[in-house]
């Protein structure tokens, strides 16, 4: 038997995002404790997702923690009620909150999260965003390491964590500073793609680890009800 294969072939125990098709190509959710990367450019659709995550576990009685580091938390709810006509109901319901962190100081943002967590008992956590803990550190291996810690965190209270990253347009990488990709168990990149003047939003599940998924650019759409992914169909069919 190969190294690791063990690991590949053992059951996983697997959280459903909620999302039509996502799933799907994640081989049927994301592994149980897992920390995921939300990348892309801006529009491309990160807050959305990661805001639908938390309101299908909200749905079914699964409590879900939106931090926020930049836009207000009433910013979120406005945003997130066009697609989620239930949203401010859930929070006032207690199965969702946003929370706001003020970015002073990194052990006070850690702080803020492990209260959070132990006070409410919440499975799904978003950071939104990461990229904002360049407010905290000067170089990118202090960046690192405090992503990795923070994930450490969520694993230790059997979190589903979602952090949401940022790609400016024209780059070519998957994260502001090249090193949350690494730092975490899975990455899903969000893209806009263009073809012959046909513009196309897509979905990558770049990697999860230890568990088998798609690979390919499939194509999605944001309708009034969310994201739907489309994981059986190619971005661009042949005409």
């Amino acid at each position: 038997m190969a190294a690791g294969s063990g690991r590949l072939n053992r059951q996983i125990i697997r959280i459903k995002t909620g999302i039509d098709g996502l799933d799907e190509a994640l081989g049927g959710g994301v592994p149980s404790g897992d920390i995921v990367l939300i990348t892309g450019t801006p529009g491309s659709g990160k807050t959305t997702l990661a805001a639908q995550v938390l309101v299908y576990g909200a749905r079914n009685g699964e409590l879900g923690l939106y931090f926020t580091l930049e836009e207000s938390a009433e910013d979120i709810i406005q945003q997130s009620e066009v697609f989620y006509p239930d949203f401010r109901d859930l929070i006032n319901s207690g199965n969702l909150k946003i929370v706001e962190v003020p970015l002073t100081d990194y052990e006070s943002f850690k702080q803020t999260i492990i209260s959070e967590i132990e006070a409410t008992g919440a499975k799904r956590i978003t950071i939104d965003s990461i990229t904002y803990f360049q407010m905290f550190f000067s170089d990118t291996m202090s960046i690192r390491k405090a992503v990795i810690e923070v994930s450490t965190i969520l694993k230790q209270k059997n979190c589903l964590g979602l952090f949401i990253g940022e790609i400016a347009y024209g780059e070519n990488k998957l994260s502001t500073f090249g090193v949350e990709e690494f730092a975490t168990d899975g990455v899903i990149e969000l893209s806009i793609k263009e073809k012959g003047g046909l513009f196309i939003r897509a979905v990558r599940v770049v990697k999860m680890r230890n568990t088998k998924h798609l690979t390919k650019l499939c194509p999605m759409d944001i309708t009034d009800k969310g994201i739907v992914v489309y994981p059986n169909a190619e971005l661009f069919a042949d005409t």
